[in-house]
């Protein structure tokens, strides 16, 4: 596979993959759980944290070094994926939380859109040329809902799939094993197993607690403390930050990729461990 050929198969992928999420991110806008405001402030400003305290633990640990350029990898929650281990390991939770877990991770992806609009436009990279022309037209297809319907299967298990096995090709083609103690490693897995989380949850916690907003009745705090580690799966769009920030540097790139697989896994492995013992509650009732 040359390396062009890569290179389209992962703009169009990326370019799908963004196509419905602005149809998700319109939906909601427009009748789900953003068109009310007071329920809508919480999962916007928990996004907010869940992307703030990630880049502030990267860039920590990566102060002063070249590969400070990676704050923005572990930012974005992978919707897809979060939501696809939430039905494997949390069907017994309440469609309120899915609603919040689904809320939080299209307004994070949104949001990192507009950092890409920000920081690296001027780049005129593919990829981000594909992520923002998915996102616009995603908002302004008409008879959205009606598209959604082959769109986010095709989005889903052909565009993301076909992204990753791209994305794991040129990764392991290019990487040279040098993993172990590397700060962008170190910075990548921390920011997305911890700070993904404490980000999202501490800033759920400051909003309700403040009055500034409130959760929906459904939404109780064990069940949103079972499902903290899937906000800490960012495979998908967390690869592509690594490519806008690393892809000058094939060696970082790589070592970018493996990070992000690592915390991806690591996060999803916590989120089912604590989904397994929040179910033996609903067991016992």
């Amino acid at each position: 596979m040359s390396a062009d050929f890569a290179e389209a198969l992962k703009a169009a992928a990326i370019f799908v993959f963004f196509l419905s999420l602005g149809i998700e991110l319109r939906h909601e806008i427009t009748h789900g759980s953003l068109s009310k405001p007071r329920q809508a402030i919480v999962p916007i400003l928990a996004a907010v944290g869940g992307m703030c305290v990630p880049v502030l633990v990267y860039s920590i640990i990566n102060a002063g070094q070249p590969s400070a350029v990676g704050w923005g990898v572990p930012m974005s929650t992978d919707v897809a994926f979060a939501l696809a281990v939430l039905a494997f390991a949390g069907r017994f939770l309440p469609k309120a939380i899915r609603v919040f877990l689904l809320t939080v991770a299209v307004v994070d992806d949104s949001l990192t859109i507009l950092m890409i609009a920000l920081f690296f436009a001027s780049s005129f990279h593919v990829l981000t040329v594909a992520s923002l022309g998915g996102v616009v037209v995603g908002l302004f297809l008409p008879r959205a809902q009606r598209a959604a319907r082959w769109l986010n299967p095709l989005a889903n298990f052909v565009a993301l799939p076909v992204f990753a096995i791209v994305s794991l090709w040129m990764t392991f083609a290019e990487f040279d094993g040098k993993l172990a103690g590397s700060a962008i490693t170190i910075g990548i897995v921390v920011a997305m197993v911890i700070g993904k989380p404490v980000g999202v949850l501490g800033t759920t916690w400051l909003v309700t607690k403040s009055g500034l907003g409130k959760l929906a009745s459904d939404v109780k705090w064990p069940d949103l403390i079972s499902i903290a580690s899937l906000f800490g799966i960012c495979f998908t769009v967390a690869m592509m930050m690594s490519e806008l920030s690393f892809g000058t540097s094939p060696s970082d790139h790589a070592v970018a990729n493996v990070s992000v697989i690592i915390g991806s896994l690591a996060s999803a492995g916590l989120a089912v461990i604590a989904l397994q013992i929040r179910k033996r509650a609903y067991v016992r009732n």
